[in-house]
């Protein structure tokens, strides 16, 4: 019995994933819960696994494939022998290169899937670019079938191609080399990935968002050394980020308003509790973990939990749930040099708070002049749900705190 394994839907909003690794081959032999391939979505990356004892006898799939939720990735049977009926469709019929006969519908598919590339080809001048590829006995030309489909998929003539294989047969590898080559030449426009287009949308949606900045500078001189000091108390040291998210989280207990999400057309849908999106910069783009209830946490607790958090955002592995239901987001810029920004609200959020590095500033202290360690924080706020005097109250009451005035949860 053949099991085919399919694009998982990893959330509701998810229609397509991209294949990202492939951990298995042809012949493998895997037992249930083992990882077959990587895939990215718009949510996060995740393996795709075997759902029972078998042995992969296809691989439907390659690393950089795009393909909708439900396409069928790779197939298991219960032994090698059982690989199932080649597709015609998917060219993967009698290999030319050792002699077999052509498939007359395969090479009639093949014709014309290469002539609208050939054609373009002709015009921009390149048809020439590469020498000939090697021929069979039967005058095809020797080409693996996974080097044909992806040949077929982005467009490239086989003839164009040259083939780097034994007895000059063109490989996966050729294909993909000159579908790069196209695209430099082309000065193509390369799709983005699952997680920036996730980015692009949201962004794009932020923007329509009826929100405005407040700024306050901070004295940090309190902030820091309370730092040392609860350093030295305890074996897990916070950060001054640490710090933040349950100054953050004790503000919002008290201004509830920065915790509600307004709801179209003209709702408005108040939350409990601070569950606080982390903004995190990864290869992928940035991503956005939620530590859920700081206000009950701990130090400890949550510098346990943010650790993880960020370990798993920067390792892919992020489940869909750990990035959904934040009541508000801290963003910092500190360790880049950032000075201030403001940062672009979540959708369904109403309150984001960015902070830039602490630096010595010269104040009036008195009848003089000081220099202190200093940061600015800016409160961005969704202006349908939060005023502006809420908000300058609510960045007043966060100051305070970080000046002097927390009691921390340890």
């Amino acid at each position: 019995m053949v099991t085919p394994v399919v694009m998982p839907q990893a959330g509701l909003e998810v229609t397509e994933g991209t294949v990202t690794a492939v951990h298995v081959a042809v012949g493998d032999a895997v037992s249930e819960g083992d990882p077959l391939l990587e895939v990215e979505t718009d949510k996060a990356l995740s393996d795709v696994v075997a759902p029972r004892d078998g042995v992969v006898v296809a691989l439907d799939a390659q690393v950089g494939d795009t393909l909708p939720v439900g396409a069928v990735l790779v197939r298991l049977a219960d032994g090698a022998g059982e690989a199932p009926a080649a597709d015609p469709a998917e060219g993967a019929a009698a290999d030319p290169a050792e002699g077999a006969a052509a498939d007359p519908a395969e090479a009639a598919a093949a014709a014309a899937a290469a002539a609208p590339a050939t054609a373009v080809q002709a015009r921009r001048g390149t048809g020439s670019a590469a020498p000939p590829a090697s021929a069979g006995p039967n005058g095809r030309l020797r080409a693996a079938p996974v080097a044909r489909r992806a040949a077929a998929r982005h467009g490239i003539a086989l003839e164009t191609v040259r083939g780097t294989g034994p007895r000059g047969r063109i490989t996966l590898a050729d294909v993909e080399r000159a579908v790069g080559q196209a695209r430099a030449a082309a000065g193509a426009v390369e799709r983005m990935s699952p997680t920036r287009r996730v980015i692009a949308r949201r962004m794009t949606a932020s923007q329509a968002i009826p929100q405005y900045s407040l700024d306050r500078d901070v004295d940090a001189t309190w902030l820091l050394a309370e730092k040392e000091r609860l350093a030295a108390a305890s074996p897990v040291a916070p950060g001054v980020n640490d710090l933040l998210l349950q100054a953050l989280a004790e503000t919002v207990r008290r201004h509830p308003a920065l915790a509600e999400q307004f709801v179209e057309p003209d709702g408005v849908r108040r939350r409990d509790g601070a569950a606080i999106g982390l903004a995190v910069a990864t290869d992928r783009g940035l991503l956005v973990p939620v530590i859920r209830a700081v206000h009950r946490r701990t130090l400890a607790e949550l510098v346990a939990e943010r650790r993880r958090l960020v370990e798993a955002a920067r390792a892919g592995r992020l489940a869909r749930e750990e990035m959904e239901g934040a009541t508000i987001t801290l963003s910092s810029l500190a360790s880049f040099g950032v000075d201030r920004f403001a940062a672009m609200l979540n959708p369904g959020e109403a309150a984001i708070l960015a902070v830039g590095r602490t630096t010595d500033r010269v104040v009036p202290r008195g009848r003089g002049l000081a220099v202190v360690p200093a940061m600015t924080l800016t409160l961005t706020l969704d202006h349908r749900v939060v005023d502006g005097a809420v908000g300058a109250a609510a960045l007043a009451d966060l100051a305070a705190l970080l000046e002097g005035e927390m009691t921390w949860r340890t």
